[in-house]
């Protein structure tokens, strides 16, 4: 792992929580040898929620998108060796409600 870059592309968390999820990445990668996205994004969120507690989620790939709502202070996108990392804890428990889709002229006559 000695001399391993990781790139830091954008964060909202203390720089410390910032290492811990690097080294975490790292660990996953070099370490225990995980190659398997799934299995490393498994693995990142386990570890996250025994440390820091809370409802960590994380996606890895060589190529994605997103947009996430997450926790004050808890988020981090990075890069190690053209593996990008996405972390976030999200808490808050949101309230259901139904969503009309499409028309909603259409949906009422349907019930009438």
């Amino acid at each position: 792992m000695s001399g391993t870059r990781v790139l830091i592309k954008e964060s909202a968390m203390p720089v410390d929580m910032q290492q811990d999820c690097a080294d975490c990445a790292a660990h996953a990668l070099f370490t225990l040898k995980l190659r398997e996205q799934a299995e490393l994004a498994q693995f990142i969120k386990k570890e996250l929620d025994m440390k820091y507690g809370g409802q960590w989620h994380c996606v890895v790939g060589h190529s994605f998108g997103s947009c996430v709502g997450h926790d004050e202070a808890f988020f981090i996108y990075f890069e190690i060796n053209g593996i990008f990392f996405s972390m976030w804890r999200m808490d808050k428990t949101l309230e259901a409600k139904q969503v009309p889709i499409g028309n909603a002229r259409h949906m009422e006559q349907a019930a009438a």
